[in-house]
């Protein structure tokens, strides 16, 4: 009989949805209440938004520094929107999600889109993959919001509207969706979700499988080198 691990370790969380949602300070609450969790820096060539920090936030790369990371084939996937580039650098998954450790990564719905696409060719990414969407309860909530901040136009807001409820269409290309209420219940329910996904059968019988194969190679390496 394979026993399975207490837990798997290893998951690429990837957190999308529309803007405004509270999507990076749910991925901050789970990387600061867990240190076994790392957030994926995306890199973009846009400029730091105000109480934006280059390490913390984004990286933030010049358009050369862009095309040098492209022309040595370091993003793993990248995209271009509102005028900027965005991209995800390949030593920022492969190498941690081998170490055990557990990644998540905060995109729009069009970088979720990207992500996916490029793990849908890779076994091994693919099998980590959890992917969880977050969305407001109904448009009018980002309508009022948007119309409160007097810093649209009427023009302005009913175009950003339009691509919201485009956006919220794409819940159902995803395993979970948080439909938001307060920040910290949406929290529980992502922390729920991260620690359901680390005892889902599936995974821990791959894990099983894994360690069992890995422990019968190492008991045949005396035999090897004897002989």
């Amino acid at each position: 009989m394979i026993h399975p691990p207490r837990e798997v370790h290893g998951l690429l969380v990837l957190i999308s949805g529309p803007v405004g949602t509270g999507k990076a300070e749910l991925c901050r609450r789970l990387v600061a209440a867990h240190p076994e969790v790392e957030h994926v820096l995306t890199c973009t060539t846009r400029a730091p938004c105000p109480g934006e920090q280059h390490g913390v936030d984004y990286c933030f790369l010049s358009d050369v520094q862009f095309d040098q990371a492209l022309a040595h084939d370091e993003f793993f996937e990248w995209t271009q929107a509102c005028g900027a580039r965005f991209g995800t650098r390949k030593d920022a998954l492969s190498p941690r999600l081998a170490c055990g450790v557990d990644l998540v990564i905060n995109v729009d719905v069009q970088g979720a889109r990207f992500h996916r696409q490029a793990i849908e060719g890779d076994a091994a990414l693919r099998s980590r993959l959890v992917r969880v969407f977050v969305m407001p309860p109904d448009a009018s909530v980002v309508q009022r919001h948007l119309e409160a901040s007097g810093e649209d136009t009427a023009e302005h807001v009913a175009k950003r509207l339009k691509i919201l409820l485009h956006e919220m269409e794409q819940w159902t290309q995803h395993d979970y969706c948080i439909v938001t209420s307060t920040l910290d219940e949406d929290y529980v329910r992502l922390e729920a979700i991260w620690r359901a996904e680390k005892c889902r059968v599936a995974r821990l019988r791959q894990a099983a499988i894994m360690q069992a194969a890995w422990m019968r190679a190492e008991s045949q390496m005396p035999f090897i080198l004897e002989r």
